[in-house]
This record gives structure tokens, C-alpha cells and sequence, in this order.
């Protein structure tokens, strides 16, 4: 697809300019045409008819008098047709084309004659080049000359260099016309699908400004026919905030209900691994009930940072030693899975946000670094500059991972594996992660190069670092 088929394609704006630029454009080269043609046809026409009237004059005196005394009356009568190079010439040729009579004004006696027969009471009407070398207009008449009535042809010719010269005139002041109006026009139609346009891109504005609460879209505002749409819409807000509402409640009463549950099952747990014999098998429960506990927490955390009840709060923060604390915290559970992580980090760097909430996005984008990771691999942890900030990324390799696969990380319990309840995971960390970051205003993004998976966060707002690596 071009590009203008593309911008029409994507555009009102672009296809309403387009049609009203292009019609009334069309519009206008048809009204200068006729208005050309028009003006032309006058002019000619007017010239046209002062020659015959003259012409028929001419032949009247001819047809009256002998043709020397009525040529010597015409010159009387108009010295144009006595003075040598001036604008008006007459000339009559017999039956075989032979001069009979030319005025003095044409003395070589070499005026065009007409291009074709000359009929009776049909005068003929042409242009050609004057004696005199200048652009003229000439018309014929067939009429009866001497004694005898001979047959004969008379041409009366004028000059019409006045004529061109106003036919030019009116062309410069046609097209010096047409080209304002079209430019003017095009202005106008600017302003017009603009201000036309102006209640859509409002409607569109506040349309992307979401759903908050009330009336997103004041109907009564808009324009009749936008006013179906602000009413679908605020109705579709308004079951979204609902839906919103519902789950958010949902999520945070059964959070709240599990919590005293699940620490009644801790606390019976350790006192019977304390007085059992065997306190191995009591392992898998108390790390069940950790992951559980893992899984009400990060509810818990969504459900206050998405209903806007917890604000992050922005202080001067050691980065690196954030890290390291984090990395000791991951350790455990890469030594299990038999993991390395290597980071290679700086000794000190200071940045601007808030300490609980970076800590947990760390925590959460290590510790599923550490658990997904294949036994005997390496996840490497990495500061490195970005564009306005710092960028954090976090690299470890997952081969049972695909491209197709990126779009779902960050998502609510969604987990690789459909064998959800065999999984040691609740599905919820890069979802707390991804929100955390939002709340923060920082970047997390997902990729997947040569079956490494790569979590990147930025930008992290550097207040004062030395970069130099720990010796």
C-alpha cells in the first residue's frame, strides 16, 4: 500500500481535506475553463461582427459605384484604408483569384485570401498575417463588382493585436483568480474539517482518557451524532469499572480470609515437625504453605496498588546494596537448582525511588530467574547506562520457552506448563513485578534471544554512582 493510500486509509481528516480540495479544485479549473471560453467567444464574437458590418458596408458602396471611385470614396471616408502600414486592409480577387482592387494601405496587394470557397450570403470568417507582418482577423464576402456584375470575393481584415493583448489580460487575471481562490478555498477547507472534526478528536481525547469514575463522556456535551457512541461507551466503562471492581473484592477478601488460615497450618505444622520423629516428610508441607503465603501476598499487593490505596514513596535509594541483598535472598533457591548467578555490580550507586517496591520487583524477577532456570546454568545481573537512567537486566536461559510465549509473561497465574496444580509456582510474580513497575513509572520488558529470556527495567533515575566494578 502507498503512502497516501495509507494516510487516506488511517485519516477522516486526511480523506475529507482530499475530497473537498480535489472537488472544489475540480469545480474550479471547470469554472475558469468555461469562464475562458466564454470571454473568448465574446471578444471574437464582437470583433467578428464590427468586421462584417464593415464588410457589408464595403460591398454595399462596391455593388453601387464603379470600383475605382468607390475605393477612392472608401479611403475618403476612412483613412485607414489610405495610409500605408496602418491596422485596417481590404482586397477583392475576380472569379480566378486575380487582384481587382486592394486599398493603399495594403499597396503590394498581397492579403491572405480565404482558405476555402467563399458561399454566397455565407460570409468566412479567418485569421491570418497582415502586410504589415502583425496577427489579424479577416472576413469574406462573395458579392457583384463593375458594369457587368462580375462575380468577386472581398476580404476586410483588421488587426487584432489590441484584441490579443486584452485576451491575455483577462487570461493573467483568470488564473491569478482561479490560484487565490483554489488557495483560499483549501484554508477554508482546513478550518472547516477541523472545526468540524474538533468534537471527535474531544470525543476520541477523553475516550483514551479511560473510565474514572462518573460519566466519562458527558453526552449531553456532544453532538447529536456522537451521542450514541459517549453512551455505549460510558455504559461499556461503566461495566468495566464494575468487572474491575468485583475482581479486585474478590481478590482481596480471599487474600484476607487465607492469611489466618494459612498461618494456623504453619504454626500446627512446625510444632509437629518440632515433636516428630522424622521431621522430613513435614518439608514439602511447609513449603507448600510458603508458596501459598507467597501467592496471598502478591494478591494482596495488586489488589492495594491497582485500586490506588498504596502510593509509592520516592526517596534516595543505594541501588547496589539493594542488589546484593537480593541476590543473597535468591541463592537458596539457585543452589537447589543447582544455578549460578553471576552480577557483576558497582560499589555504589544511588538512585531516586522507592525502596519496599524495587526490592520486591527485584526479588520476584530473581527468585523466577532462579526456580526457572535449568539445573547447571547461569543467570547473570547486569547495571549498564540507558538513554535517561539506568537499565537493570536480568538474563538467564529457557529453552522450554517460545517467542510466542512473551506476550503472556506479566499475565495473572498464567504458567508454561498446563499441569498448573504440579507446578512449585503461583503464577503471580512477573504480574507483581509488571505492576509494581507501572506504580513506579518504570519500563519492564521481556525478551527472548537464542533461548535466553532477558527482563529488562529502566529507567531507573540515578542521583550519584560510581560505576567503577568491585575489585
Amino acid at each position: 500500500m502507498s503512502w497516501l493510500a495509507e494516510r487516506l486509509a488511517g485519516s477522516i481528516r486526511a480523506r475529507l481535506l482530499l475530497s473537498l480540495c480535489g472537488g472544489l479544485g475540480l469545480l474550479l479549473l471547470a469554472t475558469f475553463v468555461l469562464l475562458d471560453l466564454g470571454i473568448d467567444r465574446q471578444i471574437h464574437g464582437r470583433l467578428d461582427d464590427a468586421l462584417l458590418g464593415r464588410a457589408r458596408g464595403i460591398a454595399a458602396v462596391l455593388e453601387s459605384h464603379p470600383p475605382a471611385a468607390a475605393l477612392a470614396e472608401l479611403q475618403a471616408f476612412n483613412p485607414g484604408y489610405a495610409d500605408s502600414g496602418h491596422t485596417d486592409f481590404l482586397q477583392i480577387w475576380d472569379a480566378r483569384g486575380r487582384t481587382l482592387l486592394a486599398s493603399a494601405s495594403n499597396a503590394a496587394a498581397n492579403l491572405q485570401p480565404p482558405p476555402a470557397a467563399v458561399a454566397a450570403n455565407a460570409p468566412l470568417f479567418y485569421d491570418l498575417r497582415l502586410p504589415d507582418g502583425h496577427s489579424g482577423r479577416a472576413v469574406a464576402l462573395r458579392l457583384n463588382v463593375g458594369r457587368h456584375g462580375a462575380d468577386a470575393v472581398l476580404a476586410v481584415a483588421q488587426e487584432r493585436t489590441d484584441v490579443d493583448a486584452l485576451e491575455g489580460q483577462v487570461h493573467l487575471a483568470l488564473v491569478a483568480a482561479a490560484i487565490g481562490t483554489i488557495v483560499l478555498a483549501a484554508l477554508l477547507a482546513v478550518l472547516a474539517v477541523r472545526g468540524g472534526l474538533r468534537p471527535l478528536l474531544e470525543f476520541g481525547a477523553r475516550a483514551r482518557g479511560g473510565a474514572p469514575a462518573g460519566e466519562a463522556l458527558p453526552p449531553e456535551r456532544m453532538p447529536r451524532e456522537l451521542r450514541p457512541f459517549a453512551e455505549s461507551l460510558n455504559a461499556a466503562f461503566r461495566q468495566l469499572r464494575e468487572a474491575l471492581e468485583r475482581e479486585r473484592r474478590f481478590a482481596r477478601d480471599v487474600a484476607h480470609e487465607l492469611r489466618t488460615p494459612l498461618a494456623e497450618m504453619r504454626m500446627a505444622v512446625e510444632l509437629a515437625q518440632r515433636d516428630a520423629g522424622d521431621p522430613a516428610p513435614l518439608h514439602g508441607a511447609l513449603g507448600a504453605i510458603e508458596r501459598m503465603r507467597r501467592c496471598i501476598d502478591g494478591l494482596l499487593a495488586l489488589s492495594r496498588y491497582e485500586a490506588g490505596l498504596d502510593r509509592p514513596q520516592l526517596e534516595p535509594l543505594e541501588l547496589a546494596g539493594l542488589l546484593r541483598r537480593a541476590l543473597a535472598t535468591a541463592q537458596p533457591p539457585a543452589a537447589r537448582n543447582a544455578v549460578r548467578i553471576e552480577a557483576a555490580l558497582p560499589r555504589e550507586c544511588w538512585v531516586s525511588s522507592d525502596t519496599a517496591l524495587l526490592e520486591r520487583i527485584v526479588d520476584n524477577l530473581l527468585l523466577n530467574a532462579a526456580e526457572y532456570a535449568p539445573p547447571d546454568s547461569r543467570v547473570r545481573v547486569r547495571l549498564e547506562p540507558a538513554d535517561d537512567g539506568l537499565r537493570l537486566c536480568i538474563e538467564n536461559p529457557a529453552p522450554a520457552l517460545e517467542a510466542a510465549d512473551l506476550a503472556h509473561l506479566g499475565e495473572r497465574f498464567w504458567r508454561k506448563s498446563a499441569a498448573r496444580e504440579a507446578s512449585r509456582h503461583g503464577g503471580l510474580g512477573l504480574a507483581l513485578a509488571r505492576a509494581l513497575a507501572g506504580v513506579l513509572g518504570l519500563r519492564l520488558a521481556f525478551a527472548l534471544e537464542h533461548g535466553v529470556f532477558r527482563a529488562s527495567l529502566e529507567p531507573l533515575r540515578e542521583i550519584a554512582a560510581l560505576m567503577q566494578p568491585e575489585s
